[in-house]
């Protein structure tokens, strides 16, 4: 009998949880299609289908769900809503399945199981189990597929958060408190932060390959998935009201540990028309005030692909660093 296919768009929600639902239903006997890097093409075929008001990254999902169509039975589209106490995703990527269904009323069957773990019907087992029961009728190996695909997810999540060179980069734990040299600082790479959505963090395409860009010229690049949940949610703590959003809440919380632990720098990166990312900036912008001794700055990246600007940005903000630390190592005592 043939496999069915059910196709992924590499975009939004899918950078953190692609590895769950790939195993899940490939334990079903099902074919995974996962659409291809966000390029031209996908960027400009979601700006097309999609209402102008929206965000970039929303419209960059529109263009993933266009590019699978004629290559799979369903489009997994989970309606995200709670995932953790006290937080919630931001109302586009709750409404993400009905926005698309509107808008693309010509594409293959959508599957949209709901994630809110507030109620019983939306736990990730239930979601999970919801799923299954569309691809096939054996309840017995939909039960396993799902626990041993969470398992794996968890186990993999948690031994990579774990990991000490994850954890705590080298350049950190050493330091910057030894100057054997007035040179030094030249030859030791700038620690930069760059914090915001995975979405934006991974996806080379949206952020005109910022992350390459800043390792070619030296930088050692530290990402919120370098921080351990525990620690994120201990710096959000000093925060004077909540912040309601879950993917907001870990940016947010790993820029707070990085202003206190050894960064040079910090880029905040954002897209233009997101309202979540308007607020959240605002509440890193106040902290960075609080931490004169690292640099702070925000990119906001929207359908222009001219990469001109972001090189001027980059280049502008690394000098000023360096010439910060120039500074300070003239001043440095000399024994």
């Amino acid at each position: 009998m043939k496999k069915k296919k059910v196709g992924i768009p590499y975009a939004l929600y899918f950078y953190e949880y692609y590895p769950l639902w790939k195993e899940f239903l490939t334990r079903l006997g099902v074919e995974v299609v996962l659409s291809r890097p966000t390029n031209k093409s996908i960027l400009d075929s979601g700006i097309r289908s999609s209402l102008s008001e929206i965000c970039l990254p929303v419209k960059v999902f529109y263009g993933h769900v266009l590019s699978l169509v004629d290559q799979v039975d369903y489009i997994l589209i989970p309606r995200m809503v709670c995932i953790e106490k006290g937080a919630f995703f931001c109302p586009k990527i709750i409404g993400l399945p009905d926005m698309v269904k509107s808008s693309l009323s010509s594409i293959c069957p959508i599957i949209s199981p709901v994630v809110d773990v507030r109620k019983s019907y939306g736990t990730w087992k239930n979601s999970l189990f919801q799923v299954g029961q569309l691809l096939t009728e054996n309840t017995l190996a939909i039960s396993r597929a799902i626990s041993l695909s969470w398992e794996n997810f968890q186990k993999n999540y948690v031994a990579h958060l774990l990991d000490p060179k994850v954890l705590r980069p080298a350049s950190l734990i050493e330091g910057q408190d030894s100057i054997n040299s007035k040179r030094q600082w030249e030859e030791k790479p700038i620690n930069i932060a760059v914090v915001g959505h995975d979405y934006l963090i991974d996806d080379s395409y949206i952020n005109l390959n910022l992350i390459e860009k800043l390792k070619r010229m030296k930088v050692n690049v530290l990402t919120p998935g370098m921080v351990h949940p525990a620690m994120v949610k201990k710096q959000l703590k000093k925060l004077y009201k909540p912040i309601f959003w879950s993917l907001s809440r870990k940016a947010v919380g790993a820029a707070l540990y990085y202003f206190e632990n050894g960064v040079e720098g910090i880029i905040h990166l954002t897209s233009f028309e997101c309202g979540e990312d308007s607020m959240v900036g605002e509440s890193i912008h106040h902290q960075s005030q609080k931490c004169p001794e690292v640099s702070y700055t925000e990119f906001v990246f929207d359908e222009h692909t001219g990469e001109a600007g972001i090189n001027t940005r980059i280049e502008a903000f690394l000098d000023m660093i360096r010439r910060k630390k120039r500074i300070e190592n003239s001043l440095a005592p000399s024994w």
